[in-house]
């Protein structure tokens, strides 16, 4: 199976204007500071590359999204006046994936064709697997690197965190290999969270499936957690064909029962309580995090903050990511008190987050302001 890593490397970015419009492009002037942060333009239609990898970010699809990006500037997709802001999205994406080569190649490249500067790799996003609390009552975990014994510390956070909030959700888009103690470790752990009746929920589940299935090999009795977690995986992202498959040949080489594809249960728009509900302050409102599945009961404080204000500005600068719910409970807040009168402005934006809120119809009821690319 062809490796994920190699996606980015594929479109050659190192290759001297790889993506120029002219053959003998000289080489680039002097690169200009960066310019202030502007308003975004609030109604020209986001072209189609930007606002579904927006989506599918949003959605926690991260792979998916680099891809759409990628492929839009390798084929010279029409981005028209986003352009710009295309390529900005997939440096966040390579950040949020840890692809530093890829990203620091595409950041030459970048520089050539818009002759300004690219985004700085920011060391926040390097580092070990990581366990924090999202907003909505949920854990969020993200996992880097290899899927080995080195998980077990990130693991008993991820439990803590677990005693407090509903859901747990595991990133698995960072990792790049995994080995048995890894994957023991992290069966045990997903036992445990289930029977304390916690929703596990996975981001980007076929990403580490194509891990696993490249190092499994039917009839060699070893790596035994490693064949059961591949199984979790593919019930994970659907893959019912798939997982039959690898059923019968776990079943085979363990001399056992196949297992059973069993439908995973519906989930709820939104947890039963909120435990990480936003902070309000007296000299504005932040959103941070992760927000998933934020309740109306979330945004309480902003609607009580807002109430009577003639104009307001929401910090997003930590925002990291929100969802489909989170953003529906957020804009019929914004939509009330747009209808009072109150001015409202949303800045610090990330290029992915500000595309999904354009999408969503934010820009009617908001000036959304988005970070300097």
């Amino acid at each position: 199976m062809a490796d994920d890593n190699d996606d980015l490397m594929s479109l050659d970015f190192t290759v001297p204007g790889a993506f120029d419009t002219q053959p003998d492009e000289p080489a680039a002037p002097e690169i200009p500071a960066p310019a202030p942060a502007l308003p975004l333009p609030q109604r020209t239609p986001l072209p189609a590359a930007l606002a579904e990898a927006a989506t599918m970010y949003a959605a926690g699809r991260e792979l998916d999204a680099m891809r759409r990006l990628e492929s839009a500037i390798k084929t010279g997709e029409d981005l028209g006046d986003a352009a710009v802001r295309a390529w900005g999205g997939l440096f966040e994406l390579l950040q949020v994936l840890g692809r530093r080569p890829a990203f620091d190649a595409l950041a030459l490249t970048f520089a050539r064709r818009f002759e300004k500067s690219p985004p700085a790799w920011s060391p926040v996003v390097d580092g070990p697997h990581m366990a924090s609390e999202s907003s909505g009552g949920r854990a969020h975990v993200s996992l880097t690197g290899v899927l080995d014994s080195g998980i077990g510390e990130v693991l008993k956070q991820t439990m803590k965190l677990a005693a407090t909030n509903t859901m747990v959700r595991l990133d698995l888009a960072k990792l790049v290999d995994a080995d048995n103690d890894g994957a023991t470790l992290l069966m045990r752990a997903m036992a445990a969270l289930k029977r304390a009746k916690k929703e596990i929920v996975f981001g980007s589940p076929e990403h580490l499936a194509q891990i696993l299935a490249a190092k499994v090999v039917p009839g060699e009795r070893r790596n035994e957690a490693m064949w059961l977690l591949l199984l979790e995986l593919y019930q994970q992202a659907f893959r019912q064909e798939a997982f039959e498959e690898a059923a019968v040949n776990y079943a085979v080489t363990f001399e056992v029962s196949p297992p059973s594809w069993e439908p995973l249960p519906v989930r709820s728009s939104a947890p039963s309580k909120a435990s990480s509900a936003p902070e309000s302050k007296t000299e504005g409102f932040a959103l941070c995090g992760q927000m998933l599945g934020a309740s109306a009961a979330d945004f309480a404080p902003l609607r009580a903050l807002l109430a009577g204000s003639d104009a307001f500005d929401i910090d997003a600068r930590n925002l990291v990511r929100i969802d489909a719910g989170s953003a529906g409970q957020l804009l019929d807040v914004l939509a009330a008190v747009k209808a009072a009168g109150t001015k409202l402005r949303i800045v610090g934006l990330s290029t992915l987050v500000a595309a999904y809120l354009e999408t969503l119809g934010f820009a009617d009821v908001a000036e959304l302001r988005a970070r300097v690319i």
